[in-house]
């Protein structure tokens, strides 16, 4: 299948292979959540899908992956959400992001994968929180790859029926059910320290590994 520019291409592009997957349905508009990082809003076709389980991959150290959670954070803000953040390392640098921005932040601060996927299970049933992120990055991968695939299957259902949006962020492809797998492609050195956090984020990029659209999860179209 030919690698899709965005979301919204991917829609169109198995709307018009699969019409018969689509027999029956009612067209409706995707629904996203702006990021506030330019580079994964284009990839995304706009934002983060709505009720929906997203996973964004980050290799190695400098991949990103911290600016995007504090550029989600400000966002959110700017959006008059609340955003729980599930730290499963207790690594998120609280002095990164404004002091309003974290007015609007439930930090859970967890030891390992075990609390922090019981924390997120919890979470992901409060509609107070239509943002939840499960920052697993810092773990060893050994560790994660223990996790059960029906825990990311539960989560996505969750979301779904919640209206959650969930940010799974892991340094190597381990998230099953996913709608969405994005990876950032950043290399950030310490010559990065020397730019504005605002310039680094303008400066990531992004690759989509995985879309599928909602009304055809379970036709196993991916």
């Amino acid at each position: 299948m030919p690698t899709a520019a965005n979301v919204i291409d991917l829609r169109r592009m198995l709307s018009e292979r699969f019409p018969e997957a689509h027999a029956g349905l009612e067209e409706r508009p995707l629904q996203c959540l702006s990021t506030g990082v330019p580079g994964l809003d284009q990839v995304l076709g706009g934002g983060l899908p709505r009720g929906e389980l997203t996973e964004l991959v980050g290799d190695g150290d400098g991949s990103g992956t911290a600016q995007v959670i504090h550029a989600v954070l400000e966002q959110a803000e700017r959006d008059g959400r609340f955003l729980a953040l599930v730290d499963a390392a207790d690594s998120f640098d609280v002095d990164a992001p404004t002091l309003r921005a974290l007015r609007r932040l439930l930090w859970v601060r967890c030891r390992g994968a075990d609390e922090a996927l019981k924390a997120t299970d919890l979470l992901l049933r409060d509609r107070n929180f239509p943002w939840v992120i499960l920052d697993l990055k810092p773990l060893p991968v050994s560790a994660l790859r223990k996790i059960s695939a029906s825990v990311w299957h539960r989560y996505a259902r969750i979301a779904e029926h919640q209206g959650t949006t969930l940010l799974v962020v892991t340094p190597q492809p381990m998230v099953g059910g996913v709608a969405v797998r994005v990876e950032s492609r950043a290399r950030l050195t310490i010559e990065s320290l020397r730019a504005t956090p605002s310039e680094n984020i303008a400066g990531l990029r992004f690759q989509l590994l995985r879309a599928v659209e909602a009304g055809l999860r379970m036709g196993g179209v991916a």
